[in-house]
């Protein structure tokens, strides 16, 4: 496995966002553009010599998926994930576009990605997923199953659920992984306490890296001090000093949420980089709903057992 020094402009990763996207801040109406990624001008190249501040949004990506963009934030802007919206078109431009828009204060944030084929299947995965998971009742038999179907359906070298003590401890609960992946004893790098940043990162909403060793795209004006649950916000500089311990490249995560409060993340790793579709996140975003009422369910359940056993008549 290589290593490699963590990127300096990883220390703030609101202000960067992953290669494999791009990123416009608007204001809180999404009608102006404010801020921008520096490698927005692939979707606007003739305006590529112009500074986009001011631009009225519509005027960037057209009045159609502008005006999508703005419904969508208006039906989301109190809920804790972004609005997803798959396979928009960009006026002038070829191809359609997945788009993840989020209110962040007084701001408006909207993350592209060149959108893949639309996924017929993908509602049928997600039941599949679902209906083994709810099989597994204890909770050990709960996690190693969930493990075991992520890895199986990603195919990555690992797939790991972790325990997120509140004293900031970690505890490795169930794995799957490729024969030649490191036990969990030698990706100790992996695995260590999380500081609060990135407990913050992981408890919001999943969180994708398709190379965390790729270089950052930088923003342009303005950007959001909290970006939390942005979809393509780039590695922080713990990731990136992590990635480069351990030798992975991508990362996907889902927390396990228990009473509202993050009690645990599910993680996968591969030591190459690679690509995630929306469909097959939000495939993954429903399962980590049922991963978390399940974890929940098999918590409660010792006590409203001995509960029914002391009060039965």
């Amino acid at each position: 496995m290589t290593s490699a020094s963590p990127d300096r402009r990883l220390e703030d990763p609101a202000r960067a966002i992953q290669n494999r996207g791009w990123a416009i801040v608007c204001d809180a109406q999404a009608t102006r553009v404010i801020g921008y990624s520096a490698n927005l001008s692939a979707l606007a190249p003739e305006r590529a010599d112009h500074d986009l501040r001011g631009l009225a949004l519509r005027d960037l990506l057209g009045s159609e998926t502008s005006h999508s963009l703005r419904n969508a934030l208006s039906r989301s802007a109190l809920g804790p994930r972004p609005a997803l919206l798959p396979r928009l078109p960009i006026a002038g431009r070829a191809g359609l576009f997945d788009f993840a828009v989020h209110a962040a204060g007084e701001l408006t944030v909207i993350e592209i990605e060149t959108a893949a084929k639309a996924d017929p299947f993908a509602l049928d995965r997600a039941r599949a997923l679902i209906d083994r998971l709810v099989q597994a009742k204890d909770l050990e038999r709960l996690l190693q199953t969930a493990a075991r179907l992520v890895h199986s359906l990603l195919q990555w070298d690992c797939v790991t659920v972790l325990r997120l003590a509140p004293d900031g401890a970690t505890r490795v609960l169930a794995q799957h992984r490729r024969a030649d992946w490191p036990d969990a004893e030698a990706g100790a790098a992996l695995f260590g306490a999380f500081p609060p940043q990135a407990r913050a990162l992981y408890g919001a909403d999943q969180r994708f890296l398709a190379d965390a060793a790729s270089a950052p795209v930088v923003m342009v004006g303005e950007a959001p001090a909290e970006t939390h649950w942005a979809q393509v916000q780039a590695a922080t500089a713990d990731e990136a000093a992590r990635a480069a311990q351990a030798g992975f490249k991508a990362l996907f995560s889902l927390p396990i949420m228990v009473d509202g409060k993050s009690w645990g993340l599910l993680v996968a790793h591969d030591r190459a980089a690679r690509s995630l579709a929306m469909d097959e996140r939000a495939v993954f975003d429903l399962f980590g709903d049922v991963l978390s009422l399940s974890v929940q369910s098999a918590l409660w359940r010792p006590a409203a057992e001995e509960f029914h056993r002391t009060h039965a008549l």
